[in-house]
């Protein structure tokens, strides 16, 4: 699967908005720390104005969530994979998945439904 990468700032929204209506999945980087609600907010809004459905989440989530579940961290870990439960219930069948990388400023947008 060939996926492309842009900087953020290489996204203006008519290119975002064709990404996005063509089913494409990308990922994008160079997000600065106290811009990524702002970019993820953008996403969502257009994600949603074509009538998809998106679900955003930390990426590595999983693995963190597993390893607190030994030691004192464990009621951490069981809380974690109950909401983490309840998230993905809220938000079943999503057209996007946006897993958010803030250690290296990444957004990875996967389209996640297949084009009949």
């Amino acid at each position: 699967m060939d996926v492309r990468v842009y900087g953020v700032r290489e996204l203006p929204d008519v290119k975002l908005k064709k990404l996005l209506r063509d089913h494409e999945s990308f990922v994008i980087e160079k997000v600065p720390r106290k811009h990524f609600k702002e970019v993820i907010k953008t996403l969502e809004r257009h994600i949603e104005t074509l009538d998809m459905k998106c679900r955003v989440f930390s990426k590595g989530r999983k693995t963190l969530m597993a390893g607190s579940f030994f030691g004192p961290t464990a009621i951490w870990g069981v809380a974690s994979a109950a909401f983490m439960g309840a998230h993905n219930v809220a938000t079943w069948d999503p057209d996007y998945e946006i897993a958010k990388n803030r250690v290296t400023g990444t957004l990875t947008v996967t389209y996640k439904k297949k084009d009949d």
